[in-house]
């Protein structure tokens, strides 16, 4: 039971560190969240109030 625990944490680890690497690389090549546009944020605040 302990191996099988330990190998599921070191995979979990990789897991990990893999999707950290991802992030930073996608943010060097210019990956962006476009802006919303302004009648969409009028409709969400109007149904909001």
């Amino acid at each position: 039971m302990k191996v099988k625990k330990s190998l599921l944490n070191a995979i979990a680890k990789l897991g990990y560190k893999s999707a950290m690497t991802a992030g930073g690389t996608a943010s060097q090549y210019g990956v962006y969240q476009a802006r919303e546009p302004k009648a969409v944020s009028d409709l969400r605040s109007k149904k909001k109030a």
